[in-house]
């Protein structure tokens, strides 16, 4: 027996008659001087060191026993290391705390592009409307990816959030001058901000609901103050002119733009409008549906009724292609409101003409076919042009101008809320439910846009 370099060391000499009996008597020695070992070490094992052991290349490894899983199988934390033994035992310990809080161990190689990615196809996609999906994926793709996608989700700080703010805010997008429509970079705006803010915020909330953050970091920082940017709207004169140019001209739409500019009602409410929920006779019109453009699923074909990649469940009516009839996003979106009596006169006159489709929708194209967002932008660029309205606005334009319109007639803020289904036109204290007789009226002081001159 001999002391070597801090070890002691002696030899051992094992017989037998036979070689294989040799080597059973070898392996048996092994085995207890394994087990001696494994006893020593536990006896060594100061408070807060259980589940620590050393691994051969001298890294300390700790773990914690888990509560066992659903099927009753065995569960253990995830490893933590160090070849510093004070340095193990600091990190088992931390581990213990959060797991006895509920936390548990999260992925730190996880990144923010790739929660954001699983997120949005298994988490948000079941559970959101196709469109807001897809802003949802913009937001994601062109803001806050090239900004922080790269970060591990598990270390994320509210000094990143605010770095994307910044990020977006010094960025630009391709897009066209709306004076020249020639195209170029855009900056992005304080609202395209607070939207990748809120994207953000609720793929962290449901990343912390599934154990991947401990925090939603997007929570402690303040979303940047948005500058109104109003679509603008037109005055009365204008609007005046571009119905009595429609109507001159013999523009096949002057109908669809006298319904935007004195119904108020959304674009997809408008192009969605079927006759059977046009009353002529009593004057009232019935917005419940709307008509979108919906994604298809890959490869399906055009023709088939379940051919549009929605949640399951998602109401909608297959029309031609992507189009479809949906339910609008909130009840009070799905009204009942009263034709202006010059705006009934005029759909009276035009249904003599028109020109029976399959889904009986008032408006279509020359083809007999749903008529796009973009098909329609530039119908009511053309009517504004042929009216020569010095400064045009955009389609989404037409509802802010009946609001514009009926507030400069004194009309209650209150019964514009009803009429356009939309709680933040005017400032209001809430939604109340206003008479048809009140919107009617109110609607009334709008049927000088169609009088002749």
């Amino acid at each position: 027996m001999e002391l070597q370099d801090g070890v002691w060391k002696t030899n051992m000499e094992i017989t037998a008659d036979t070689k294989a009996a040799l080597t059973k008597k070898v392996a048996a020695v092994n085995r207890l001087i394994k087990q001696l070992d494994r006893e020593r070490e536990r006896r060594r094992r100061a408070k807060g060191e259980g589940g620590l052991y050393k691994r051969g290349d001298g890294m300390w490894v700790g773990r914690v026993e888990l509560p066992p899983g659903p099927d009753g199988s065995r569960r253990r934390s995830k490893p933590v290391y160090s070849k510093d033994h004070a340095i193990a035992v600091e990190k088992l310990g931390k581990l213990r705390d959060e797991i006895a809080k509920g936390l548990d161990q999260v992925d730190k190689q996880l990144t923010v592009e790739a929660w954001l990615e699983r997120w949005l196809d298994e988490i948000a996609k079941p559970r959101m409307r196709p469109h807001a999906w897809k802003s949802y994926r913009s937001a994601i793709n062109t803001r806050i990816v090239p900004a922080i996608g790269n970060r591990k989700l598990a270390q994320l700080s509210p000094e990143h959030v605010r770095y994307m703010h910044q990020h977006i805010l010094k960025s630009t997008y391709a897009g066209r001058d709306p004076e020249t429509g020639q195209k170029t970079q855009i900056p992005y705006s304080t609202r395209s901000v607070e939207e990748a803010h809120n994207v953000l915020s609720a793929a962290l909330s449901d990343a912390v609901s599934d154990g991947l953050a401990h925090r939603n970091v997007a929570e402690l920082v303040t979303k940047p103050q948005v500058l109104s940017e109003s679509h603008g709207a037109l005055t009365s004169d204008e609007a005046r002119a571009v119905l009595l140019a429609g109507l001159r001209d013999g523009d096949q739409l002057v109908t669809r733009w006298a319904a935007g500019l004195m119904l108020g009602g959304r674009q997809g409410e408008i192009l969605g409008l079927q006759w059977d929920r046009v009353d002529l006779e009593h004057g009232t019109l019935d917005l419940a549906w709307q008509l979108e453009w919906l994604p298809l699923k890959q490869g399906a074909d055009s023709e088939d009724p379940k051919r549009f990649d929605v949640r399951p469940g998602f109401e909608h009516i297959p029309l031609w292609r992507g189009a479809a009839l949906t339910r609008p996003k909130s009840s009070k979106s799905q009204r009942l409101i009263p034709l202006p009596a010059p705006l009934a006169a005029i759909l009276r006159v035009y249904r003599q003409r028109w020109q029976p489709n399959p889904w009986n929708l008032v408006w279509v194209t020359q083809r007999a076919t749903p008529i796009s967002d973009a098909a329609d932008r530039k119908g009511w660029a053309a009517a504004q042009a042929r009216a020569k309205v010095s400064e045009p606005v955009d389609v989404h334009a037409m509802r802010g101008t009946t609001a514009t319109l009926l507030l400069e007639a004194g009309v209650d803020a209150k019964v514009i809320q009803a009429i356009l289904g939309h709680a933040s036109v005017v400032t209001t204290r809430g939604y109340q439910r206003v008479d048809l007789t009140l919107a009617r009226q109110a609607l009334g002081n709008l049927d000088a846009l169609l009088e002749l001159p």
